[in-house]
């Protein structure tokens, strides 16, 4: 959320030089403060035509200082004495502005300064080569050559290696020498020799300056980080390689691998494989340019192999325990046929009870061809069935009620079927379906269909 102050901005200034010819500047140092949280762009102008200041639009992050600067130009050659320039400072997002007076001396265009014109001696030393991985050191020595005092003396250190502004001050006839020690040199700065410009400013005027040569050495070294993650069923490994130096090298890396945690094993990068020593690895001949990173990961994951061998326990887990308890299995044979078809079929219901559980309730439904009929004598022996109802339009239903089954019981239930003509062909029975009771509640089972073929000799084909 954006709020501001009551007063958007706030303003500082100090003089650099207000005491000029008609023909020339004057300098002010200003400082505005962005109160707000917000950034904000302020104009700064004049209204009166005599003038003309820069520069004329600044930009400011919130809550920040902002330092410029502030040229004042006169505009008429006319213009002499003490003058004050009305400068309008505003606000371009609050329309918040205020006007200071800056005062300004133009001297006559025939005036003779009585002052000294600064005159500076400087030498500046520095190392025959230098390591940019190390701090630099420079010194530059000033020694004033006459009685004026240089109150605000910048001295301005540039290349493209790095650029700096200090300022200092120097007394009359005074001499000093000032170590620059620069430490944010690029660490990996190519190897060449690089000119340095050294300037005095006074009165922003160069009163002095001297041009070096900065010799950057050759240095190099191979440098490898290497790291490894342990998780679970996964090891990850990271191996960095960095060229510290200016020539392009091929460097050898090699990580313990035997045959089967390679088949778990990918790399970000290519590798051969070799034995040492008995042992077998895998190996990487990674070549680096000059300041060149070059990454390889390293992953060894079982997780596909514990995931199939969890998947494997519970599905054989889930098969025991969502199986279901009682079985059914149904085979018939045929036990009168003649060469025109088959007249007579015995039918066999396996009913068994697998788990260690008593089972209750049971209610067993088979389905015979309408084509046949029920055989009473064939139950003798047997258990009867409950029930003995039309099913469908081609099929008869049986139904046998069973009050338990013990723990691995097993039941056998007999039935023949008779045909008044012969079957040519196949005969198909459908499946018989058990339901029965459990804890969970009720479930049921099918048993395999079963298909009789008549041929020359009696024979039985079952699904």
């Amino acid at each position: 959320m954006n709020f501001a102050y009551a007063i958007p901005f706030s303003y500082t200034y100090e003089k650099i030089n207000d005491t000029i010819l008609n023909n020339q500047s004057a300098y002010y140092l200003l400082n505005i403060y962005n109160n707000n949280a917000y950034e904000d762009r302020y104009q700064i102008y004049t209204i009166s035509a005599f003038w003309d200041i820069s520069p004329s639009i600044i930009q400011s992050l919130p809550l920040s200082n902002n330092t410029v600067i502030l040229e004042i130009t006169p505009m008429d050659p006319k213009l002499y004495g003490p003058q004050l320039v009305p400068v309008t400072i505003k606000s371009l997002s609050d329309e918040y502005f205020v006007v200071e007076n800056f005062y300004v001396y133009i001297k006559p265009s025939n005036y003779t300064p009585k002052e000294y014109v600064p005159s500076v001696a400087m030498e500046v030393r520095l190392p025959d080569s230098v390591d940019p991985r190390e701090p630099v050191s420079l010194e530059v020595y000033i020694r004033n050559r006459n009685p004026l005092n240089l109150t605000e003396l910048f001295i301005i250190v540039d290349s493209e290696l790095f650029s700096k502004t200090y300022v200092t001050s120097l007394g009359p006839l005074e001499e000093k020498t000032n170590q620059v020690v620069f430490v944010d040199m690029n660490p990996l700065q190519k190897p060449g020799i690089y000119p340095i410009n050294i300037f005095l400013i006074y009165n922003n005027k160069t009163i002095s300056q001297s041009s070096k040569q900065l010799v950057i050495k050759e240095y190099g070294d191979i440098k490898i980080e290497q790291t490894k993650i342990k998780e679970l069923f996964r090891t990850k490994e990271k191996i960095i390689l960095y060229n510290d130096g200016n020539s392009e090298v091929i460097k050898q890396v090699r990580i313990e691998k035997n045959y089967f945690q390679r088949l778990f094993t990918k790399s970000s990068a290519k590798y051969e494989k070799e034995n040492y020593n008995g042992k077998s690895y895998i190996v990487w001949n990674v070549p680096l340019k000059p300041r060149e990173t070059v990454k390889i990961e390293v992953i060894t994951n079982y997780t596909p192999l514990v995931l199939f061998i969890i998947i494997v326990i519970i599905l054989v887990i889930s098969y025991y325990i969502f199986r279901s308890p009682v079985i059914l299995f149904k085979s018939a044979k045929i036990v009168s046929s003649s060469e025109h078809g088959v007249t007579d079929v015995k039918v066999k219901l396996h009913i068994k009870n697998r788990s260690g559980k008593t089972i209750r309730n049971i209610k067993l439904i088979d389905k015979y061809p309408k084509l046949m009929t029920l055989e009473e004598e064939s139950m003798l022996g047997s258990l009867k069935p409950t029930k003995m109802l039309s099913g469908d339009k081609t099929h008869n239903l049986l139904n046998w009620n069973i009050e338990v089954l013990d723990p691995y019981e097993e039941r056998l239930i007999v039935y023949k079927i008779k045909s008044g003509l012969n079957i040519v062909g196949n005969i198909s029975l459908p499946a018989s379906k058990i339901k029965f009771h459990t804890a969970s509640g009720e479930r049921s089972y099918l048993s395999n269909k079963v298909v009789l073929t008549h041929k020359s000799h009696q024979s039985l084909s079952e699904e």
